[in-house]
């Protein structure tokens, strides 16, 4: 019995596809009517079955068959294993034939189909011969179909019109389904008659039709066109239900698209050629050898970003387009990598026959320079054309290597133009860097309004450069002399923006009545001399400014290519998909909507189908109309129209609703309030000694927070006593009296490591130190300080715990200059005395009259301190009358009559001040 004895029949046939193809075959024979053996046959020809030891002469020796049908069957069964049944099979078999014969032929067929079909071997309706050994996914005999397919409505729609048998008047209605046969997004549906036994095929699309792209090659150009991949069209078919291609599939139809891409692109690129040419000769710009002399623009993307720390990019693109058609000429593509390569490089095997897109071993920054050069280098092969002048950005490797290379000969020299639009950027971006220095590069120090001035007329500052180019470029004069007078109205374009106008010319300049010179306040303190120096970079620029050209053009192709690729979020470096999608943003740039039909034509020889011709139309009137707007912006008159960006009528009058209204004080009130706050902030030596003591718990006590809110502290005294004359005193004013310090991780750390460096210093010197309230100074009264410790009675200990110096020691960190406020003195701490540190110890032992305070630097790793003894001089001369001006004439004022702040902050300060 074998093995398989313990199960039944039907069992044994599931268990071994030979024995159901047996069984099979013996069905079909006993449905078949027999006569006795003939034994005289032996001379019929003995041919076996694959796989089988069934004679075929055993079938058809009791049958009346032709010779023709005989042979047929002999081929068919013949046939090896990736027997495949075509309809040219079917066309093939005799058409002279009894109904017996038909009858035998069909079940025939369709047995081998099912045995074929049994162990996984694919039956195809003509697929493309470049796609044949893709494999389907069939459906079993008894399972229904589910999900969505794409058809063609239309032609499906006739197919099953057209189904009907003549013998029976069977019609769709009498058709039952049997399988179907996917070849990607392509389907065949088997059906059969339930009342005569014929088979029918529908397609879903018409696989003869020459017209359109087949659904599968439709699919990948879409991909392709909207910047996906594959995995995205797995989970776009995920979602709609429908069975997706294999990743083989869209291989195969990814290198037939990418093959007819970059013919359409190279089309497109000699069309743009001519034209071009055509325009060169109307002007009369060609070389000796009558050769059109053009203008074009170059440069370089890559296919990662940058950040402008990783330039490391797996493959870069740059394009040649020309300056008038603003239309791509050249295209080139450098890849560093080739999957295919590295994986037999890795495993060790040798690397089978591919299409290798690896061109590429140097460095990524090299590829855009490389490129642009091979590009004038086929220029004149191309288009026949001289590329005299070259736009763009400052990119100094490409002239260097178009310098070398000489394209047009050792006597041809290219004229690089700048982009304006990069040297005016650059030029800016040098004058905003000057507006967050406060120091000039000889340096003295630079006032904060002089710099806020800058930064104000950065946009004017570039306006009239832009100004200048557009007049001068409109004169009659030479190139030279345009240029030269350029050159002049640049130089002199600070000086009219900062109100000196001794050289301004005419044709730009209104002086203004009563306008403020700033320019010799900026020459005292440098910052004009700065200025100067920017401007003379960008003056060497005039004989590119003069054009008055730039790249927009190819930065626009840039940005067509970064579409293409997913906005450079997805590597399609791998492979040549990125070569297939800088040729369709080629296509993009010089054909624009229409590069689906032109790509379609190229395909299939036909022009798209109607609805794929309405989209273009649409994209067209699309871009028609943005022309006309942008054109009707350009040339409409700019009236001012003044933005308000704070709350308008409806908003709600919150302060008055509060009883908060903003205090406006005439001078003999402002001077009646200030007598009466004053009187409430004078205090007796016995309450500044009750005050003291009550608020040692400092920050948690809010005695301490109420009196220190009204007075000046010891921590602000550096920055308020280094305040320049001209500096506005409204951001201290705003951070001392209405911004509310909540911490930051440095505090949190000096908070958390102080009571450590308390006892280590105890420690050391043997002492102990005192928790220390608010004092307040008993002559000057506005005046506050908060030491850490205090150290019996002529003492007091200020301590710092960096965070920045949590793994190193003091020492360390003052020697490798992470602490730059102090310095070591034969190895010593003593801290820099124009630092705010120093400032505030005088300022707390004046406060609390103590003679010495302990300076405390520590770290997890050690500790330095210095002993810093009272100068009173140093108040008196450096602090007392800068601490006194700024109170009574700044902070005072803002206290009774605030100015500075929205409604939200006057309500907050009038729930917590003395007014």
């Amino acid at each position: 019995m074998g093995k398989d004895w313990r199960f039944g029949r039907k069992a044994r046939c599931k268990l071994s596809a030979p024995r159901l193809k047996k069984h099979r075959l013996n069905n079909l024979q006993s449905k078949l009517k027999k006569s006795d053996i003939d034994q005289s046959c032996d001379d019929q020809e003995k041919t076996q079955l694959v796989s089988e030891n069934v004679l075929i002469d055993d079938i058809m020796k009791n049958i009346e068959l032709t010779t023709e049908t005989r042979q047929y069957i002999v081929i068919l069964f013949r046939a090896n294993e990736e027997f495949v049944m075509t309809d040219e099979m079917y066309e093939c078999m005799p058409s002279t034939s009894t109904p017996k014969e038909n009858n035998f032929k069909n079940k025939l067929t369709n047995d081998y189909s099912s045995i074929c079909h049994y162990n996984d071997f694919e039956l195809s309706n003509k697929p493309d011969s470049s796609l044949n050994n893709t494999r389907n996914m069939l459906l079993n005999d008894n399972t229904e179909p589910s999900g969505r397919r794409l058809v063609d409505i239309g032609y499906f729609f006739n197919e099953i019109k057209n189904i009907k048998h003549e013998a029976f008047h069977c019609t769709f209605s009498n058709l039952k389904f049997e399988q179907e046969i996917r070849h990607g997004f392509q389907s065949t549906f088997i059906l059969k008659c339930e009342v005569c036994g014929l088979k029918e095929k529908i397609f879903t699309e018409n696989p003869e039709n020459p017209k359109n792209l087949d659904v599968n090659m439709a699919f990948t150009t879409g991909v392709i066109n909207t910047g996906q991949g594959f995995t995205q069209l797995q989970e776009l078919s995920s979602v709609l239900n429908m069975p997706c291609m294999a990743n083989k599939l869209y291989q195969k139809c990814h290198n037939k698209i990418s093959d007819s891409m970059y013919e359409v692109a190279f089309e497109e690129m000699k069309a743009a050629g001519v034209e071009e040419a055509k325009n060169a000769l109307e002007k009369g710009e060609v070389d000796e050898l009558g050769r059109p002399c053009i203008t074009v623009v170059a440069d370089g993307a890559w296919s990662k970003r940058s950040y402008k720390t990783n330039y490391n990019a797996l493959s870069g693109v740059a394009t040649i387009i020309g300056y008038y058609t603003k239309k791509v000429l050249f295209m080139g593509v450098r890849n560093k990598y080739c999957v295919i390569c590295e994986i037999a490089l890795k495993s060790g095997k040798p690397i089978r026959s591919h299409t290798c897109y690896k061109n590429w071993s140097g460095t990524s920054t090299s590829m855009e320079s490389d490129i642009i050069v091979e590009g004038f280098k086929e220029s004149i092969t191309m288009h026949n054309l001289i590329y005299a002048k070259l736009i763009g950005d400052g990119d100094s490797s490409v002239t260097k290597k178009l310098h070398i290379a000489k394209p047009y000969g050792p006597n041809f020299k290219v004229v690089k133009i700048e982009c304006t639009n990069h040297i005016m950027r650059n030029y800016i971006n040098r004058l905003r860097e000057m507006t967050t220095k406060r120091k000039s590069s000889e340096g003295h120090i630079v006032p904060g309004s002089l710099r806020q001035i800058l930064k104000d007329r950065l946009r004017k500052l570039r306006s009239g450069v832009t100004m200048a180019i557009q007049y001068r470029m409109e004169q009659n004069y030479t190139h030279n002399e345009k240029v030269n007078f350029l050159k002049k109205d640049i130089m002199n374009g600070p000086y009219h923006v900062f109100g000196l106008h001794t050289n301004c010319n005419k044709y730009f300049c209104k002086k203004k009545n009563n306008e403020i010179n700033y320019v010799p306040d900026m020459q005292l303190c440098g910052l004009f001399s700065d200025i100067m120096s920017a401007l003379h970079l960008l003056a060497h620029h005039s004989s590119s400014l003069i054009y008055g050209v730039n790249n927009n053009c190819v930065e626009g192709y840039n940005s067509l290519v970064a579409k293409f690729v997913g906005g450079k979020r997805i590597n399609f470096s791998l492979k040549g998909s990125y070569q297939t999608r800088c040729s369709a943003a080629v296509i993009s740039q010089n054909a624009g909507p229409l590069l689906i039909r032109n790509l379609h034509k190229k395909i299939t020889n036909y022009s798209p189908g109607k609805f794929t011709k309405s989209f273009i139309d649409k994209k067209l009137r699309t871009i028609s109309l943005r022309r006309k707007a942008t054109v009707k912006r350009l040339f409409k008159s700019r009236s001012k129209v003044t933005k308000f960006s704070g709350p308008d009528k409806d908003y709600g009058d919150i302060d008055t609703e509060l009883e908060c209204d903003q205090l406006n004080l005439d001078p003999q009130e402002f001077e009646n309030k200030k007598i009466e706050f004053l009187e409430k902030l004078k205090k007796t030596k016995d309450q500044i000694l009750q005050i003291a003591k009550a608020t040692t718990g400092q920050f948690q006590c809010q005695e301490w927070l109420k009196e220190r809110q009204i007075r000046l502290t010891a921590s602000n005294f550096g920055k308020i006593c280094k305040l320049r004359p001209n500096t506005s005193r409204n951001n201290i004013l705003v951070s001392l009296l209405y911004t509310k310090f909540e911490g930051n991780e440095s505090t949190k750390y000096g908070i958390q490591h102080e009571p450590f460096a308390i006892s280590e210093f105890e420690n050391i010197m043997k002492i102990k130190i005192h928790p220390a309230g608010l004092f307040i100074d008993p002559e000057f009264q506005f005046l506050a300080a908060s030491p850490d410790g205090l150290i019996d009675t002529d003492a007091l200990v200020e301590i710092k715990c960096p965070s920045s110096i949590s793994q190193m020691t003091p020492t360390e960190a003052i020697e490798n200059g992470t602490i730059k406020w102090a310095c070591l003195k034969n190895g010593e701490l003593f801290l820099k005395e124009n630092h705010n540190y120093f400032y505030q110890v005088q300022g707390q032992l004046h406060i609390a009259q103590k003679l010495y305070g302990y300076f405390v630097i520590w770290s997890p790793k050690g500790l330095l301190f210095q002993k810093i003894k009272k100068d009173d001089s140093f108040f008196k001369n450096k602090m007392e009358s800068f601490l006194s001006v700024f109170y009574y004439n700044h902070m005072l004022p803002e206290i009774l009559n605030p100015k500075l702040i929205d409604k939200k902050r006057i309500i907050v300060h009038k729930f917590n001040r003395y007014v």
